[in-house]
């Protein structure tokens, strides 16, 4: 019996408001149970890719890269679908991309693109490989549809069954970072620390992890948390200049920064001189992959992360050689892209979207972009091995029966899936902030002050990867 559209949309609206997971699947049980087959056809699967609508912005009048458009961040990933489309499909089916849209300078348009991957538009499964706010993740997972994301979720979103993060949950990366800034020194024991925050649910969630682990190696813990959901980078960096004077009258050693760079420039504006130690908690969006490093300011440099993410250069400031599925990805990026940057070819350390010329006069332009690249294939994995009775429900059994995986620049390269792991990385380590201004010489490792370009990058602090555990 096929499942009327009025009890799918029922559902869906439910999941969207209340965000309980077991009321979130939608399948009819009255249809023997054969599972949720939405967005699938003999013929087709629905998959929708979500990105920021870069073209508003430009249309705001902020400034950004002539390649960096919303169309060629979609491409990314559509680009993947038009190839197995070109092969035959999956299965004998035709991936049908859903772009969706939502302006990032206002979080809360995100909530149309659950209405719409939850009722309005029903698809299969969801993509978005960065920058969406959690709580919008969290909303179409809780609503029965499998979401890749490349980005950090609190566990209540990992919790649904239906989420599947590079990254572990915000609560995981806190307590891994802050256990590793303990056993490395960074953070010393009785020591005063201050902890920067928004206040969307993967930082609240984040700081109550963080706090637990600093109240245990016997830290006085004060926090300042910023409105970050309200969506203004102007508000947003004023509250966070503030906490300064919030962290100088508590008598800090150390900071801990859990907020994006987006609204954290007022503090940085202000933090130096001060003696503190910083360190980064890997729970926002790109807080520490290299566009996060390029764009946070002076002051910061220093600071240590401890992350999923992998850098361009080794410990020893060495360009790093990369993995076979990371020259996958950079093929891939370079054959759809070749338009897009005059003929120059990706370079590791760029900045996405950009073309420059390097300091010895060659050109360079946008490194490949690693989430599109390990999610497609993990979603193309998924789709093969669920086979032809496609359903939601054999979908995420089929990726948590993957096992090992690829992960391109992150996790040391390696990742995984398995029955009640619901994010690919296996490994953490620690990154540290490191000045590379424009115009810095190339070194005779061919690195510029251990960067993979003269733009300030993260540089590991050595060699070593740690595994993670909840």
């Amino acid at each position: 019996m096929a499942r009327s559209k009025t009890w799918t949309a029922a559902i869906a609206v439910v999941c969207a408001f209340t965000l309980l997971a077991a009321a979130c699947s939608s399948s009819d049980s009255s249809s023997g149970g054969a599972g949720d087959t939405t967005g699938v056809t003999d013929t087709t699967i629905k998959i929708a890719v979500a990105v920021s609508d870069l073209d508003g912005l430009r249309a705001a009048g902020i400034a950004l890269a002539p390649a960096l458009t919303t169309t060629n961040l979609s491409k990314r990933v559509t680009s993947y679908f038009d190839e197995w489309n070109a092969a035959g499909g999956i299965n004998g089916r035709k991936i049908e991309a859903v772009v969706m849209t939502w302006d990032p300078v206002k979080p809360a348009t995100a909530q149309k693109v659950c209405d719409d991957a939850t009722i309005n538009t029903p698809v299969f499964a969801f993509m978005n490989t960065n920058g969406m706010g959690a709580k919008y993740i969290e909303c179409i997972a809780a609503a029965g549809v499998p979401v890749l994301f490349g980005d950090n979720a609190p566990q209540s979103a990992h919790d649904t069954g239906w989420l599947t993060s590079i990254s572990p949950s915000a609560e995981t990366n806190a307590s891994a970072g802050v256990a590793a800034a303990v056993k490395a020194g960074q953070i010393a024991k009785g020591a005063a620390v201050g902890v920067l925050s928004g206040n969307g649910p993967e930082h609240v969630a984040a700081v109550s992890a963080a706090k637990t682990v600093l109240e245990a190696n016997g830290n006085k813990v004060t926090v300042a948390q910023i409105n970050t959901l309200q969506g203004d980078p102007g508000i947003q960096n004023t509250e966070s200049a503030a906490a300064v004077n919030t962290f100088k009258a508590a008598g800090l050693a150390n900071v801990v920064v859990a907020l994006q760079f987006t609204a954290s420039g007022g503090f940085w504006d202000n933090a130096a001189g001060n003696g503190w130690k910083f360190t980064f908690l890997d729970v926002a969006s790109s807080m520490c992959t290299a566009y996060g490093a390029k764009s946070l300011k002076p002051s910061a440099v220093g600071g240590i992360c401890y992350t999923i993410w992998g850098d361009s250069t080794s410990s020893d400031g060495k360009l790093r050689a990369e993995t076979d599925f990371e020259k996958e990805c950079r093929a891939h990026f370079d054959k759809i892209s070749a338009n897009d940057f005059g003929g120059v070819k990706s370079t590791p350390g760029i900045p996405s979207g950009e073309t420059r010329t390097m300091p010895d006069g060659t050109k360079a332009s946008s490194d490949a972009p690693p989430n599109e690249c390990t999610l497609s294939n993990v979603l193309k994995l998924s789709l093969e091995k669920a086979g032809k009775k496609l359903t939601r429900e054999s979908f995420m059994k089929a990726m948590r029966g993957l096992g090992s995986l690829p992960i391109a620049l992150g996790s040391d390269g390696k990742g995984s899936q398995a029955t009640g792991k619901t994010y690919l990385a296996d490994f953490i380590h620690g990154d540290k902030l490191t000045a590379a201004p424009t115009g810095t010489a190339k070194n005779a490792n061919g690195t510029y002050n251990n960067c993979p370009a003269d733009i300030q990058c993260w540089v590991p602090v050595d060699a070593v990867w740690y595994p993670i555990s909840k």
